[in-house]
């Protein structure tokens, strides 16, 4: 079980990464209308204040993670956040004409996802909180397909949405959970599914439900690896 295995706290920590992630866009571009183009004074001053807001907050978010600044991931995020105010000071006629601050805004957002995906699977590790994920990420997909992916009865799918305890398979949820997490940012409801009973090659011809089936244990670090694959996204 995670040291973060604190529902409230884990809830607490992903609202404040949420928050950083809300602030990170305005730095660069003004929700319109606010100012007319010509007030570069005014917008220069809005943005110095869009950007202490967003300062303030990748603070926050530091010191709350349990390793605090110490950690890797939001040591980057203030990297890059000093990046982005040396971008915004070179930047005067508050255009970005070279694209520094949006690059520097890509890279944020990318540590940011990394950040918001460690406190997903942190969260996850619960078999409980697992389920629910998957309940809610799937909701449309029929109950028949919920028993095969988890293993278990349409009955007991019933029970769990009933918010009965998670006495069966409780693994096997953890490790299903953590891979719809890789997926679902690129995948429907229905393309989830359909991954799980897809022969993969990696596989050695095998679905990866074949693999959670056999094995659960030995199953999570090559589906995670192909999971990952699958979602391309450049955040590791």
């Amino acid at each position: 079980m995670s040291a973060l295995a604190d529902t409230p706290q884990l809830g607490m920590l992903r609202h404040k990464a949420e928050h950083v992630r809300e602030l990170i866009g305005p730095v660069r571009t003004p929700p319109a209308p606010v100012f007319v183009e010509d007030d570069r004074e005014t917008l220069r001053a809005w943005r110095q204040d869009c950007y202490k807001r967003l300062e303030d907050a990748v603070l926050g978010l530091s010191v709350a993670l349990p390793q605090g600044t110490e950690d890797y991931d939001a040591r980057k995020l203030f990297e890059f956040l000093v990046g982005l105010r040396r971008a915004i000071d070179a930047d005067p006629d508050v255009r970005d004409a070279d694209g520094e601050i949006e690059l520097h805004e890509m890279m944020m957002r990318d540590v940011l996802a990394r950040i918001e995906r460690r406190l997903l699977h942190d969260q996850l590790d619960d078999p409980r909180a697992a389920v629910d994920y998957v309940l809610a990420t799937l909701e449309r997909i029929p109950a028949g397909d919920l028993a095969r992916l988890f293993g278990v009865s349409t009955k007991t799918i019933g029970a769990w949405r009933a918010g009965r305890p998670v006495t069966r398979n409780g693994e096997r949820a953890v490790v299903l959970a953590q891979l719809i997490s890789y997926l679902q940012p690129s995948l429907t409801p229905l393309g989830i599914v359909l991954w799980f009973d897809a022969e993969r090659d990696q596989l050695d011809g095998r679905t990866p439900l074949q693999l959670l089936e056999r094995d659960v244990a030995s199953a999570h670090a090559p589906l995670v690896a192909l999971a990952r694959g699958s979602r391309g996204q450049l955040a590791g």
